[in-house]
């Protein structure tokens, strides 16, 4: 089941979680957490037991996938609390079964339903009491997912195997504007606050977390990508330039989009210790909307988590890596300890990092160890030296320039030694890319004159 959240009047926080039975509201300002409130719901039908929440002017929201009694989308009025309990209302029963339920700012919710039905609209108008308003009729078909704001909706169109966006303006007459293909199950959609920017999920093993620029609908294209350890996400939800993931075995995942183009693991919690493999499990859904910074996350083998979380940025650092002071090192790995992420330098020896912001440890090579500082929301550049510096003309790197280094550079020069890169280094004295005479020549000079 889902998780979602509510602040009363007071400041209190209260995490919503589903679990077998129904549903169940805490109150996590307390410490350990209180449960408030117990609603039961339709519980048979659905080995996973789907339920989804969402709140609208102290009012909590329910639909599921279950049969059994109270069918339809329950309504709980949260006003009473923190006082009193939350009162259980009469449900709205124009629907049975949901997957998924958005609630617009302007008060219209938009639940998912059946073919032909694809998306109702109720009115809450009258928060206690929702009244049908309309439909999507046939657009939108295989919903599984909505979002809506200011005036439009993105669609997450399931086994349609594409994202839709739709103008709401006129509920009578919604206008399909664009589509974004995807080759998995389109599963879930949220925009950046400007809703320039998509963020996107297939549910699909090995199918990435997108991230699309949506500023002209007429030419929608990806800016980047990011998948977890167990290569399947779930949700995501966007709150500032965070986008924080329930991704299923590997539990929460929160990246930095701010450049959208190279998203940064900047924090993560595993909430399924068990292992980070494949299948459905763990961490099911995150909330971060709360107004205390914490999180909620549900995980369906192990429960409701609160986190307390501040949040951290990401940074950008790039830079060439350098052996013995000048020798572009290529193909290097780079190793976080932070967390054993690899990096990799390029052919050139140029390295590009995004990191969370601070001070982090990385290992070069599994040999050498470094210090590398991230500056939140900056790209800086910075070359990184290993080894020891290299004298031009030693090129035994005896730390003297003499007779040996010329005859290592005249057995080059006739094709008896193979020198390796410090060495061609060394050896090439006039830096014009060849060893040949004139190189011997100027080592041999240099030796006279000093």
């Amino acid at each position: 089941s889902d998780v979602w959240g509510y602040t009363d009047e007071e400041g209190n926080e209260y995490a919503i979680v589903g679990y077998f039975n129904g549903t169940s509201i805490y109150n996590v300002s307390e410490n350990p957490p209180i449960e408030v409130g117990n609603f039961i719901g339709p519980s048979t039908g659905d080995y996973y037991y789907h339920r989804d929440y969402k709140t609208y002017m102290d009012h909590l929201y329910i639909v599921n996938e279950m049969y059994g009694g109270d069918t339809g989308m329950q309504v709980i009025d949260l006003s009473p609390l923190p006082q009193d309990p939350p009162i259980q209302l009469i449900t709205y029963n124009d629907i049975a079964q949901s997957h998924n339920l958005w609630i617009d700012p302007s008060g219209f919710a938009f639940i998912e339903h059946y073919t032909g039905d694809n998306i109702q609209i109720a009115n809450l108008n009258n928060p206690s009491n929702p009244l049908y308003e309309g439909t999507f009729g046939d657009l939108a078909s295989n919903c599984h997912d909505i979002y809506t704001t200011n005036g439009i909706a993105y669609v997450s169109e399931g086994w349609s195997n594409q994202f839709g966006i739709y103008d709401i303006t006129n509920l009578d007459n919604i206008v399909q504007l664009a589509t974004i293909p995807c080759e998995g199950y389109a599963h879930n959609a949220w925009t950046t606050e400007d809703a320039n920017i998509l963020v996107t999920t297939e549910e699909t093993e090995n199918k990435t977390i997108k991230i699309w620029d949506i500023s002209d609908f007429n030419n929608i294209y990806l800016l980047g990508e990011y998948l977890g350890e167990n290569n399947l996400a779930h949700n995501v939800h966007i709150k500032d330039n965070l986008v924080y993931i329930s991704h299923y075995t590997t539990g929460l995942k929160i990246i930095d989009i701010f450049d959208p183009t190279y998203p940064v693991e900047v924090a993560a919690y595993d909430t399924y210790p068990q292992n980070d493999g494949g299948g459905y499990y763990g961490c099911w859904g995150a909330y971060p909307f709360t107004e205390n910074g914490y999180i909620y996350a549900s995980d369906m083998q192990n429960g409701l988590y609160a986190f307390n979380f501040d949040e951290i940025n990401a940074g950008w650092v790039n830079g060439n890596i350098y052996f013995n002071n000048t020798i572009p090192l290529t193909n290097a790995s780079m190793r976080a300890i932070l967390n054993n992420k690899v990096f990799y330098s390029d052919i050139n020896g140029s390295y590009n990092i995004g990191f969370p912001e601070g001070e982090h440890t990385f290992i070069i090579n599994e040999q050498d160890t470094i210090l590398i500082e991230f500056l939140p929301h900056e790209t800086i550049s910075q070359n990184i030296f290993i080894g020891d510096e290299l004298i031009q003309g030693d090129i035994n790197q005896d730390m003297v320039v003499d007779i040996l280094d010329v005859i290592i550079m005249v057995n080059i020069v006739l094709n008896n030694h193979i020198p390796n890169e410090e060495e061609i280094w060394s050896a090439d004295f006039n830096e014009d890319g060849n060893i040949n005479i004139q190189d011997i020549i100027l080592i041999v000079q240099n030796i006279l004159d000093n």
